[in-house]
């Protein structure tokens, strides 16, 4: 039988969660975020990156004890059976399954602007169908692709950051208003800044093909979301001084730079830098392009492992000759072709993709306390300190952030994650699926989707954010402690782990 092949380095890792990282989102999420939160959208940035610090912490002991690729769809199903591997599994994948999408879209938008006759989805499919090619020839091509793109993407970014600091830093914007007090925590999901950092999981999802799996997936993890940090900081620094001052007279929600197709080369050409526009337009088909290819890969995966793991049907198992699941590979294709013809623009895209990625990340912190007390005598090559603490608290951020995506992207998310779910069980008739121990998870959904619909703004109860939160979190505690006290005697034998004693 043909398996996954063990070749990434700890280098490559990096490199992966990076790449997934530093993707469509600098093109456009310094924009959006300094709309909704002017000057605040530095510390939008820095709640999101403590945000995604946290839960990266969680999945960091998680992806080292779980150390197989396509591992996101097995982390519900080992602790809470196999109804609650499903729905994290797919909310997992139905998130994943759209990226690559998302980011040749990305690309085209940008492109567009420079070649008004490109046709959009004609190209958007080409790019996805390459793509597709370049995956299937195996993970050591996948990473050679991935290595060598990432380190542009690292210089650029940085690149013009400081040249856009250097020929315009006005200082005096930092003090420009005119934008909603919630705006900071909407740039979390409408701004792309959570889309754009929870990029880490990609060295989990890979770590069946690592050679040290254990050591390297928590290190690829805190190294790569910390250089990924680190390039949005100077980045969205450098596009709040950039920004003409005579462009924020109606403030920063009402700055507009359209015109140009993409916001930085818009900027670019009224500084009159037609170098650094040249440089933005090649950027943005490298960039997206090597985001899309690693989570076309790490989409493969979790479809893979669904299927591993009998959530999926079969077939969706098949491993070709150069150890790629090609099946898995090939649905991840077909449905990002489907994908691209809804003509959806990056901004009203991102929401629903974020929202599913987070539903799937939220049983991170309750699978790794129930591990804890289920397989005690487990091996964990990193542990995390404080978890009684941290992991209650990573779950609360996590309800946070899917509350923040408002209802117009849950009212789509939900929804996608819900009806297959009861399908799921229809076909199983409810039988030998630990329905029990999944109990929380319809609960937990329709609550965040209720409060959305029912809180905030032009809603039937605009509460004040500091009452959304606590409401929030007394909710999310409640969910938390009943989904621990839900957990299975024993990791459920249907996971494709085996663990290693002290």
């Amino acid at each position: 039988m043909v398996q996954l092949q063990r070749r990434l380095s700890l280098f490559s890792l990096v490199m992966a969660v990076v790449t997934s990282t530093i993707g469509s989102g600098w093109l456009f999420a310094p924009y959006l975020t300094a709309q909704l939160a002017g000057p605040a959208s530095l510390f939008s940035w820095l709640a999101g990156g403590a945000m995604a610090f946290l839960i990266a912490l969680v999945f960091a002991e998680l992806g080292a004890l779980v150390s197989s690729s396509g591992a996101l769809a097995q982390i519900s199903l080992l602790t809470h059976g196999r109804t609650s591997g499903f729905i994290g599994g797919w909310a997992a994948w139905l998130g994943y399954v759209a990226l690559p999408a998302i980011e040749v879209l990305a690309t085209v938008q940008y492109l567009g602007s420079s070649l008004p006759w490109l046709n959009r989805t004609d190209a958007a499919c080409l790019l996805l169908l390459l793509f597709g090619w370049i995956n299937l020839a195996g993970i050591a091509t996948l990473a050679r692709w991935i290595d060598g793109l990432t380190i542009w993407k690292l210089v650029v970014p940085l690149g013009v950051s400081i040249a856009l600091i250097y020929c315009a830093a006005n200082w005096s914007n930092l003090h420009v208003a005119g934008y909603e007090s919630n705006g900071i925590f909407d740039a979390l999901s409408a701004g792309g800044i959570l889309f754009s950092l929870l990029g880490f999981r990609t060295a989990m999802d890979l770590a069946g093909e690592a050679k040290n799996p254990q050591r390297d997936v928590p290190l690829a993890m805190g190294v790569g979301l910390a250089i990924s940090l680190f390039v949005y900081l100077v980045l969205q620094l450098a596009f709040l001084l950039a920004v003409p001052p005579a462009m924020l007279d109606k403030g920063w929600s009402g700055l507009q730079l359209t015109a140009h197709g993409g916001p930085l080369v818009a900027l670019a050409m009224g500084l009159g830098l037609s170098w650094l526009s040249g440089l933005l337009i090649t950027d943005a088909l490298i960039s997206p392009s090597a985001t899309s290819m690693a989570y076309m890969g790490t989409a493969a995966r979790v479809n893979w492992m669904l299927a591993r793991c009998k959530l999926l049907p079969a077939p969706f198992a098949h491993i070709n000759k150069a150890g790629v699941p090609s099946v898995a590979l090939a649905a991840t294709v077909l449905i990002g072709l489907i994908l691209l013809q809804g003509g959806s623009t990056w901004g009203k895209a991102v929401g629903f993709v974020t929202s599913a990625l987070v539903i799937s990340l939220a049983v991170g912190p309750v699978s790794l306390m129930a591990l804890r007390q289920q397989a005690p005598e487990v091996f964990r090559p990193y542990r995390l300190p404080a978890a009684r603490f941290l992991c209650p608290l990573a779950f609360v951020f996590a309800t946070w952030a899917i509350f923040w995506c408002g209802w117009a992207s849950l009212q789509l998310a939900l929804p996608s994650i819900l009806i297959p779910s009861f399908i799921y069980l229809l076909v199983k008739r409810c039988k030998n699926v630990e329905l029990k121990s999944s109990l929380w998870w319809f609960i937990y959904l329709l609550g965040i989707g209720l409060a959305s619909y029912l809180i905030g703004l032009n809603r039937l109860f605009p509460l004040h954010l500091g009452l959304q939160l606590v409401l929030l979190t007394v909710f999310a505690l409640t969910i938390f402690m009943w989904a621990l006290r839900s957990k299975l005697l024993k990791p459920s034998p249907h996971a494709m782990v085996k663990f290693s004693a002290d």
